[in-house]
């Protein structure tokens, strides 16, 4: 097999996995626990630039509120 071909043949794989990989990750539910961290997590960011504040330890205070409120 010359080098060309070898390159498609990987190449073509690559893309198949890269496309299919999506497609499982959608079927995937969260758990309502993993769904409120990621609600925090998207208004972390949020937080962080209107008050301009950044730093693991600010980060956690935020998250530890967030997720029992």
């Amino acid at each position: 097999m010359t080098r060309r071909a070898l390159s498609a043949v990987l190449a073509a794989a690559f893309l198949a996995s890269v496309t299919a990989y999506p497609a499982v990750a959608e079927d995937k539910k969260l758990t309502p626990q993993q769904q409120k961290m990621k609600d925090c997590s998207a208004k972390w960011k949020t937080e962080k630039t209107e008050k301009k504040v950044s730093g693991r330890k600010a980060h956690n205070e935020f998250m530890k509120g967030c997720l029992k409120g």
